[in-house]
């Protein structure tokens, strides 16, 4: 398959993925007391600096186990990361089946710790892992952060992406590193030359899972808005994929991610009030 388009079906994935999480998290909790108290939609746009603040001294982190360069603590932060993100989704999932809300988490727990165990063992789940485990982060930020919020945030992260990309280049650093260890922090998709070299495309977990976030959050509006932003978000990253593909260039995805859910949204609020009219 195509890597282009290979890359193309697991962001869609994620982001159909995540949706279905997110929206399930939200109806469930205004039914069942245990999940309502644990989510809870953050109005408050006092958290947002504090939200960057865990991103950013989260990519420190990652800089200094590359500076330590000890495989332990790279496998433990990635086993860590998978297993508690990708529980929200299998949560989702196996809570249809399982009367006890208790019983169901901790079932969803569980599957998230197999999972982070499993890659380790088998390289080749690294992008299922990638997918699952964005489509959970993306449903938690969505269920967290109203609309406005998660707009915010995205665009932060789009400027952060871009400065660190372009101006400090510490990004370019960390995908390096994730690439050489095959860390479930991106999803790959390769191919063989004719010459018999190797081409490969990435595309970070981040730009899978802060979609999700804001079509999570969209729904909260109205269902269409949430697949308008999907949209938008699809053709953004559809545009920087092919761009970076044939350029052979490293380009930050969430700025154009940003701009083609900023499009979406203002087209479907101007549908809207001009259907009002």
């Amino acid at each position: 398959m195509n890597p282009l388009l290979k890359i193309l079906l697991f962001f869609i994935a994620t982001q159909l993925l995540g949706l279905y999480a997110g929206v399930f998290i939200i109806e469930d909790a205004k039914g069942n007391e245990i999940v309502r108290e644990m989510v809870s939609v953050q109005q408050d746009a006092a958290i947002l600096p504090l939200f960057i603040l865990y991103i950013l001294a989260g990519a420190a982190v990652f800089l200094i186990l590359i500076k330590l360069r000890i495989s332990f603590l790279f496998a433990l932060l990635e086993m860590m990361v998978i297993s508690v993100t990708s529980s929200i989704l299998f949560y989702a999932f196996l809570r249809p089946f399982i009367q006890e809300t208790a019983f169901a988490m901790a079932a969803a727990v569980l599957a998230g710790i197999s999972l982070a165990v499993a890659k380790h063992f088998f390289s080749f789940l690294k992008n299922a892992a990638a997918v699952l485990s964005s489509a959970g982060a993306g449903a938690v930020f969505g269920f967290t952060f109203n609309f406005m919020a998660s707009l915010a945030i995205f665009f932060i992260m789009a400027i952060y992406d871009y400065i660190a990309v372009f101006r400090t280049k510490h990004m370019v650093s960390m995908a390096k590193e994730i690439i050489q260890k095959e860390m479930s922090f991106t999803v790959t998709a390769k191919e063989r030359l004719p010459s018999g070299k190797e081409s490969r495309l990435d595309l970070g977990t981040g730009d899978l899972a802060l979609p999700v976030m804001v079509e999570v959050a969209a729904y909260q509006i109205h269902p269409l808005l949430a697949f308008a932003t999907m949209a938008g978000a699809t053709a953004g990253v559809s545009f920087v994929l092919v761009y970076a593909w044939r350029k052979k260039i490293f380009l930050p995805a969430i700025p154009f991610i940003f701009s083609g859910i900023m499009v979406s949204v203002l087209a479907a609020f101007v549908l809207t009030i001009l259907k009002l009219l």
